[in-house]
């Protein structure tokens, strides 16, 4: 479609997007992709007489039309880029970094990558005629190691008294996962373990960041082509409200 190129996170995202896009592009490019392709047909960006301002070109058409499963769609993913960007900030540029923090928007961007999935799988893979089986399973990646560490250092600072510290060791110092369920009860057995069990805490939410984008990837690659090939199909211009203009290009529905 003539927007597939002619739109980039980085030059016509918004203020976030355009701030944050180069913690994700290397790593999860496929986020890009299906927001081109996905994501901007359903805003004012491809409105050519839109009159509104700069800031409310962005924004999804204020189209009652539009179906309310792609509407979910659009904003289960812009909050993984969103929670996954701030957590990658945090981390990137706090001088005194509180884990806590990163933790919980990186399990949040987690949380709505499955919240992203369910809604395509149970809602616009039935209503645009894709086979289920070809859509990813979810499942294998909460089961994953990635997926499964995010989960319990969250729910550790977050359910818990805050987590205990080794004197020896920076403050940044964190247990490793296989000591999480004992540590969050225990400031002593935290005290008592030998520093080989600690690791960098800003180093190691790096690396379950840039394993996650990995993960995510692929996924939001094959949705991107699953999409792809029911963009002419009348359910998906009934769901975007999309016809073809006098030129034989995709326009909004007037």
């Amino acid at each position: 479609m003539w927007w597939d190129t002619k739109f980039t996170p980085e030059e016509h995202g918004d203020a976030y997007e355009r701030l944050w896009w180069h913690f994700i592009k290397v790593d999860f490019p496929a986020w890009g992709s299906f927001w081109s392709h996905h994501i901007v047909p359903l805003t004012n960006r491809i409105v050519d007489d839109f009159k509104g301002d700069a800031q409310e070109k962005l924004h999804v058409r204020s189209d009652p039309r539009i179906h309310e499963a792609v509407e979910a769609l659009v904003m289960n993913n812009y909050s993984v880029f969103y929670y996954l960007a701030r957590s990658c900030a945090i981390v990137s540029f706090e001088p005194h970094l509180f884990l806590e923090d990163a933790f919980i928007f990186l399990r949040a961007a987690a949380e709505n990558a499955g919240q992203f999935l369910g809604c395509f799988k149970s809602q616009i893979a039935p209503a645009f005629g894709i086979d289920k089986s070809k859509v990813p399973e979810w499942k294998a990646i909460k089961a994953g190691q990635t997926y499964t560490e995010i989960v319990a250092y969250r729910d550790a600072y977050v359910h818990r008294a805050r987590l205990g510290r080794n004197p020896k060791l920076p403050p940044e110092s964190i247990p490793k996962h296989s000591h999480i369920e004992k540590a969050k009860f225990s400031w002593r057995y935290i005290q008592e373990l030998s520093e080989d069990q600690f690791v960098d805490g800003r180093k190691h939410l790096r690396v379950l960041q840039r394993d996650l984008m990995k993960e995510l990837d692929p996924i939001w690659k094959e949705i991107t082509h699953l999409m792809d090939q029911r963009r002419t199909s009348p359910r998906y211009l009934e769901f975007y409200q999309l016809e073809m203009d006098a030129s034989k290009k995709l326009r909004p529905v007037k």
